[in-house]
């Protein structure tokens, strides 16, 4: 086997922890002698051992050994102590890591630590597909925003909804269902008012698969102040930020904070206090003003679009992108096309912006 083989191993552990680590990164760790992988581990939840770690208690003698992890160790002091002064005590003889950590508090000094100790150090090893992998903490960390996934269920011609805003359902049961999959690893969901006034949701998670430290948060945009005060999601008990232009109209509680806003509240601000609040993804469900708005200013990471074998028509029916559209072709929202499933009998189409 050679690195990039090793590699994707590490990236198949990493994985195992793709509900639980946040804010922390996946991240996962191999330990290789002669060719074969003598011990393995994986980052399981943020304050408890790292890969590196894991994979070090899981081996009986690494001295001599290559290790293979993802993301570059860490060099300071935080939850856990520094993994690559543990891998110099350890005394790992190589090291292939596939990127470099983005975080400020890391940035190159955990392999500057490792070479500097006489450890080899090979990086850069499926890189693409590592980044891939930790979109959401790189964004983060490098913009001090949360990493924005717009997600929409619509029909062939974009809607969103009828002309007399009926949506449920129309995407399938399997569609309905990655889609739930998506709130159990961001985390927060963001929707605006409109959709909380239309459908009364609940907004949680309900597959269980989460158990990372940041608490599941509901975020809604009530700059028109039409939620209504007894609506289910800012009384089940949930951690929920209101923003609204009327927060005399709402009662603040130890799951529910009410941020006031001067009318609609500026996205960008609105993400930034979120990322103070210890956010760092976000899941965006809808209104569709509020799809159109994140479109329209370029403040989305990602998108997944689960577009129904249906076409229902209707110049006032709710749309990916509403209001009024551009003149020219070369005003168009772009973005690239990164990949393309069946879901159910759904297509569920992944994109990026260019």
């Amino acid at each position: 086997m050679n690195d990039e083989e090793f590699m994707r191993r590490v990236f198949v552990l990493a994985e195992r922890g793709r509900y639980s680590v946040s804010p922390n990164p996946m991240v996962g760790c191999v330990i290789v002698r002669d060719g074969a992988v003598i011990a393995e581990g994986f980052h399981e939840r943020a304050g408890e051992p790292h890969a590196e770690i894991m994979a070090l208690r899981a081996c009986d003698d690494p001295r001599g050994t290559t290790l293979y992890v993802n993301l570059e160790p860490c060099s300071h002091h935080g939850r856990t102590g520094p993994c690559a002064e543990a891998l110099i005590k350890a005394g790992v003889a190589r090291v292939v890591v596939a990127m470099t950590d983005p975080h400020e508090v890391v940035d190159g000094r955990g392999i500057a630590a490792l070479r500097a100790a006489g450890i080899e150090v090979t990086t850069g090893v499926l890189e693409a597909e590592a980044r891939r992998l930790n979109e959401k903490f790189a964004w983060s960390v490098a913009q001090k925003l949360p990493f924005v996934l717009l997600k929409a269920g619509m029909t062939l011609d974009g809607k969103l909804a009828t002309v007399a805003r009926e949506s449920q359902w129309i995407t399938s049961e399997a569609a309905r269902q990655k889609s739930l999959a998506l709130r159990e690893e961001f985390d927060a969901i963001l929707v605006g008012s409109g959709t909380v006034k239309t459908d009364n949701p609940r907004l949680t998670r309900r597959l269980n698969l989460a158990t990372a430290v940041t608490p599941w948060t509901r975020v809604v945009l009530d700059g028109d102040g039409e939620v209504p005060p007894h609506a289910q999601i800012l009384s089940d008990g949930g951690r929920t930020i209101l923003f609204t232009s009327k927060p005399a109209n709402f009662t603040r509680s130890e799951s529910l904070e009410i941020v006031p806003t001067d009318g609609r509240a500026d996205l960008v601000q609105v993400l930034r206090e979120l990322h103070t609040r210890g956010i760092r993804s976000v899941l965006v469900e809808g209104g569709s003003m509020l799809h159109s708005e994140l479109i329209r200013r370029g403040l989305w990471q990602k998108m997944i679009a689960f577009i129904a074998p249906l076409i229902i028509g209707g110049a006032e029916a709710p749309a990916i992108l509403q209001g009024e559209g551009v003149s020219r072709l070369t005003e168009g929202y772009r973005f690239r096309f990164d990949r393309a499933e069946f879901v159910g009998t759904d297509l569920m189409v992944v994109a990026y912006p260019t």
